[in-house]
């Protein structure tokens, strides 16, 4: 979960909801960036981040029985891994063009980890094999899945600043990440309220985006369980930011 603390309660956008918004942008891009194999790749932008929010693994409330921000929890190698088979298992019972990219994203994320952890690392080195192995049953170059790759990372972190709200005030500026083209972006808000992206990389100069979030006002809970039902039970919100060159 993305949890951000407002006034009015706790704003909270789900992994999926993050990655729909994250293939939402990517989807704005210019015909440029996009590769042959479109549809898959932007399915795979959009489920990069599901079956992560399970009540019945994980807890999801702090000490104090407030929301917990994914940033907050404590990385369990077995989680990790349940998760990372499942998102794959999934991903290939639709296409191996996505779990190849869904193979690619898993080693980015948890590459930090490869020495710190043996288990991780033996796991890490089965995920390489696997996306040899769809590479070669593709007939594409390393070379070219990070060239795909680097638009699922810049399409994520834009999805992700604006999930955490990390957007800064008065014309300042946040740095999305250096991907697509070698080039490093920026983004911001003007005084309009309009979000700009710079460089610009997309097709139309001005469209708007969305996704859908919970906001629960109950400060704190007793339990998961209570949690669960207020956070499932809440109304959907809509949230909205328009773009403008």
């Amino acid at each position: 979960m993305i949890v951000n603390s407002k006034n009015e309660g706790w704003e909270i956008f789900s992994h999926s909801s993050h990655g729909l918004l994250a293939g939402k942008i990517a989807h704005e891009l210019t015909d440029t960036y996009k590769n042959e194999n479109w549809v898959a790749t932007l399915a795979a932008i959009i489920e990069h981040d599901d079956r992560q929010l399970d009540f019945e693994e994980k807890n999801y409330l702090t000490e104090m029985g407030t929301p917990r921000d994914f940033l907050l929890e404590k990385r369990n190698t077995h989680e990790i891994i349940k998760r990372s088979k499942r998102l794959l298992s999934q991903a290939n019972e639709k296409s191996c063009w996505i779990a190849m990219l869904i193979a690619h994203h898993l080693q980015f994320i948890y590459k930090e980890m490869r020495g710190e952890n043996k288990t991780v690392s033996k796991f890490l080195k089965e995920l390489e094999q696997t996306e040899k192995n769809y590479l070669q049953d593709l007939q594409i170059t390393q070379q070219e899945v990070e060239t795909i790759y680097q638009v699922m990372v810049f399409a994520d972190r834009c999805s992700l600043i604006l999930c955490q709200d990390e957007v800064p005030e008065k014309n300042r500026e946040i740095e999305i990440n250096t991907s697509i083209a070698g080039k490093t972006y920026w983004l911001s808000r003007k005084k309009s309220g309009n979000i700009q992206v710079r460089p610009w990389v997309f097709a139309k100069r001005k469209f708007h985006v969305t996704a859908e979030y919970k906001l629960l006002t109950q400060s704190s809970f007793s339990s998961n369980n209570e949690f669960q039902d207020k956070f499932e039970n809440s109304p959907v919100k809509i949230k909205t930011w328009q773009f403008y060159e």
